[in-house]
């Protein structure tokens, strides 16, 4: 066939810019031919249907560089291998997707735990998961995240920052300026470290525990709903035992809150 496409036309048939048509000119994949009176592009139909493959393989996001050889010298067998690793690649990409949302839907439902339970309260049986505390300085939060922290970011998510209140700061201070910083995860994590360091995590007692979320910002001035879960206590008549436990769940940073699910160990009914 002698019929022979401007740039534009060739752009606007495949719905690219004419940049394109040039950059993949300039990547030795594909080539057109300049007429001496205007110095217009033209491609020819055997142009087109190279144009075609490499649309196709970019669609499959198979590298520029990649799609030279396999439209110049590759035979079948040779462009199939490409076409299988770049296909490994698209899983691993799925893969991290897959996580991703995972992910995303554990964050949404904190913020939205936050909302459900902020300042309410209940009288839950101890949670399951086991926790390790360092101290109450920045540096220990610090020497959390060296010591757990991954390539991939995953130990983000698998771990919780978690806060001690002992019984006499709960009593007398009511406030998170000087509670302890600590770590915690669910079984199946815990499961995953080392069996030496899986016995320096500890649980809370089985016993009966008051629930609720709070935010704080780790001043001195006592928590507003961590005074109200005390007074709902006393009218319930029951006693606390200590220590309090918090998880985190979210932030606002514009108020510089962070908030907590937060478990009051109880003495027995």
């Amino acid at each position: 066939m002698n019929h022979k496409w401007k740039i534009g036309e060739m752009a606007k048939l495949f719905d690219i810019s004419t940049d394109t048509l040039r950059y993949y000119e300039k990547a030795g994949l594909l080539s057109s031919d300049r007429h001496c009176d205007n110095g217009y592009r033209y491609y020819s139909y055997d142009d087109l249907v190279i144009l075609m493959d490499i649309l196709l393989f970019r669609n499959m996001e198979v590298a520029v560089k990649d799609i030279r050889p396999m439209i110049t010298r590759m035979d079948l067998g040779d462009i199939k291998q490409v076409l299988i690793q770049n296909d490994k690649l698209v899983e691993e990409r799925i893969e991290a997707l897959v996580r991703q949302r995972t992910l995303l839907g554990q964050i949404i439902a904190q913020y939205e735990l936050c909302e459900q339970q902020l300042g309410k309260f209940s009288l839950v049986p101890a949670p399951d998961f086991k926790y390790k505390f360092w101290g109450a300085q920045e540096e220990d939060l610090l020497q959390i995240i060296r010591h757990y922290k991954k390539p991939d970011r995953s130990w983000m998510h698998s771990a919780r920052y978690t806060l001690l209140l002992p019984p006499d700061e709960l009593f007398n201070n009511r406030s998170f300026d000087s509670a302890q910083i600590g770590i915690s995860f669910d079984k199946e994590t815990l499961s995953k470290l080392d069996l030496s360091e899986q016995q320096e995590f500890s649980s809370l007692p089985e016993k009966d525990c008051l629930y609720t979320v709070l935010g704080t910002d780790y001043s001195r001035q006592e928590n507003e709903v961590l005074v109200k879960a005390l007074a709902w206590l006393k009218e319930k008549g029951r006693q606390v035992e200590g220590p309090l436990l918090g998880r985190y769940l979210a932030s606002t940073h514009k108020d510089g809150y962070d908030y907590y699910e937060i478990w009051i160990v109880l003495h027995s009914a």
